[in-house]
């Protein structure tokens, strides 16, 4: 047997989304709507299981829209550890473009001392 409460309206999703957001922007420590928005999405990364947090790194990673630490923060590892990862998978380190050829030794210093760990 179905009981109908008839106090209370029924609401839709989005209604009840947009309730929730505007209460959490009144108690809690956002600046605003947006800020609200990237820590949910923060959030539900973080409860991502390995393989698809692994995936959207790659996704963004090899696409160029993201740094290899970004890449690896997203993938929940430290850096060396997604750097052999990649190496495991066949995927290619992606080096940001140097601005001057001092940085670019330093770089290429830095990667040769994590392929030798």
């Amino acid at each position: 047997m179905t009981v109908l409460d008839i106090d209370t309206p029924p609401t839709d999703e989005k209604t009840d989304w947009l309730l929730l957001s505007e209460a959490a922007l009144k108690v809690g420590n956002f600046a605003s709507l947006d800020e609200l928005i990237l820590q949910a999405l923060d959030t539900w990364v973080d409860q991502l299981n390995p393989e698809s947090r692994w995936k959207i790194a790659i996704e963004l990673y090899t696409g160029d829209e993201i740094s290899t630490g970004r890449a690896a923060e997203i993938a929940g590892l430290d850096y060396v550890s997604f750097m052999e990862k990649l190496r495991v998978h066949g995927i290619p380190f992606m080096a940001a473009q140097s601005t001057n050829d001092e940085q670019k030794q330093r770089e290429e210093a830095l990667l040769d001392e994590l392929i030798s760990i």
